[in-house]
């Protein structure tokens, strides 16, 4: 059986709102992802991604024997049915059901961000790290867990949906897309982060996203200082309380916004490490487009390694 495993090919595939990114995987040692393909949709429509999508997975070099796809959005824990994914529009999608109809192999659905936390945690080169916390700051944010080298999702399959964590309780707080106020996400994720930098009165041009934010307090603006330091504050706080609940040791942290806001990531690091007294240490994501295929990949290998359809979380 372990001669076959080495001999299977997957396709990992990573569906976001714009585009989705696919790739061949080989089993073996070590997954590796021999090639990679980007592709815009250009559109939301159910059945015109799902052709983009068997269309993508056609064009690889081989016939995958299994299918993992990512997707930014709530997946059921039997990691089959799309709960909602709003950048796509979807609702209660039968996901695995219609590509498995097409395609003839097993096909595993899981959230985008879990995919690229085990993603990076399989290509982790530091033997013996058994837990990571993943953080990913970008047009949302959101999280990832491996506790004991298992990927954790939770019971509904919504674990470490960290963006939704409550940072700010007045009734005046800005809305998150989620529906209630006061989140992490409606304050840094990039998307909400241009609405409630509109509500206020600012003593010089209005950053059209946080990176110009960040540019302004770095070069000694005092209004944008306060700004990023109270994002800082927020992230700090939310930060800090993942690490105390679940002391994962190491803390990768990521995203556009983290990258490209380089004064707000100091203030964040500097003040995590001085309320936590150190107990992470900080990792940066290896990959850039292939974390989450490569997690999703390995899912599908799980598929066939376990017909009953269970996974490794």
């Amino acid at each position: 059986m372990e001669g076959i495993m080495r001999d299977l090919c997957v396709a990992g595939l990573d569906l976001g709102g714009t585009n989705v990114r696919c790739g061949l995987v080989r089993a073996g040692d070590r997954l590796v992802c021999e090639a990679s393909q980007v592709r815009r949709l250009g559109t939301r429509d159910l059945d015109e991604v799902l052709a983009i999508v068997c269309g993508e997975i056609r064009r690889l070099d081989a016939m995958p024997d299994a299918v993992g796809i990512a997707v930014a959005g709530m997946v059921d824990v039997d990691h089959r049915r799309v709960l909602r994914a709003p950048n796509l529009d979807w609702t209660d999608v039968q996901l695995s059901d219609r590509l498995e109809a097409e395609l003839g192999v097993p096909v595993a659905v899981l959230n985008d961000v879990n995919a690229i936390t085990w993603g990076e945690y399989l290509g982790l080169e530091l033997p013996g790290t058994d837990h990571l916390a993943a953080v990913f700051f970008g047009t949302g944010v959101g999280g990832g867990l491996v506790m004991n080298r298992r990927l954790v999702e939770g019971a509904r399959g919504l674990a470490m949906e960290i963006g939704h964590v409550g940072v700010d309780g007045e009734p005046d707080a800005p809305l998150c897309g989620c529906g209630r106020r006061g989140c992490l996400e409606s304050y840094v994720g990039g998307q909400n982060f241009a609405a409630w930098i509109r509500t206020l009165t600012l003593p010089f041009p209005a950053p059209a996203h946080m990176g110009e934010l960040d540019a302004a307090a770095s070069a000694g603006e005092p209004a944008a200082q306060r700004l990023i330091a109270q994002l800082a504050g927020h992230t700090t706080d939310v930060l800090c309380s993942l690490i105390t609940l679940l002391d994962p040791g190491h803390l990768m942290v990521g995203g556009t916004v983290w990258t490209g806001c380089p004064a707000f990531a100091r203030q964040v690091r500097a003040s995590v490490d001085e309320n936590t007294r150190g107990a992470v240490s900080w990792l940066s994501p290896r990959y850039t487009i292939e974390a989450g295929i490569l997690g999703a990949a390995d899912f599908a290998l799980e598929r066939i390694r376990r017909p009953d359809g269970s996974s490794q979380s």
